[in-house]
């Protein structure tokens, strides 16, 4: 299945992302694993011609020559998504945009370049109050593009709360998370 853009998350910054898209002229696919208080934007998104993969989630992908070319789906099976470019909107620990275990934090998907504290005993606050260190941890970008092994990713765009830096736990954070699905989208329509 071949699409201008693979959106992978469904929640605020990956609805933005693709009806913006979508409206645009694109051909945009939204893989969305769970549910999400953006329904309005799905039916919007699928209304205007989106393909909405609802209930289904990415388990892997293919990276070759500095680019994304295909991700593949828990119910696709073998059949890959393949687009020109992808928008990474997956979030962080509770949707699986981030994972952490007693070493590290890391990104599952595609093992993309995660900014974090290696001290783990730096990672939270005792005070339950405080900001906890570790909701900024997240992807690391050049630019708008996501990092792999310090290389750019050239069609890989992450936004939202999987970017280090963004974290809804802390505050309003659904500017930041516009903004960078807002900056993904001006990238993409530039290409």
């Amino acid at each position: 299945m071949k699409f201008d853009v693979v959106i992978i998350g469904g929640g605020l910054a990956g609805m933005t992302a693709a009806t913006e898209l979508q409206s645009s002229g694109l051909r945009c696919a939204v893989v969305a694993e769970g549910l999400s208080l953006h329904n309005a934007s799905r039916s919007g998104f699928k209304a205007a011609g989106g393909t909405l993969l609802q209930g289904d989630r990415v388990i892997s992908g293919r990276i070759e020559n500095g680019r994304l070319t295909g991700v593949f789906t828990e119910k696709l099976g073998d059949t890959v998504l393949e687009a020109d470019n992808f928008i990474l909107a997956s979030g962080k620990y509770f949707s699986r945009g981030l994972v952490a275990d007693m070493d590290k934090v890391y990104e599952p998907l595609f093992g993309l370049d995660v900014q974090y504290e290696p001290d783990r005993s730096k990672w939270f606050d005792r005070s339950f109050a405080a900001d906890q260190p570790f909701l900024d941890f997240g992807v690391k970008t050049e630019g708008l593009l996501a990092l792999k092994d310090g290389v750019p990713v050239a069609n890989l765009y992450p936004v939202g709360e999987v970017l280090a830096g963004i974290s809804s736990a802390s505050g309003d954070a659904t500017v930041q998370i516009r903004n960078s699905a807002l900056a993904a989208v001006k990238a993409i329509r530039r290409n």
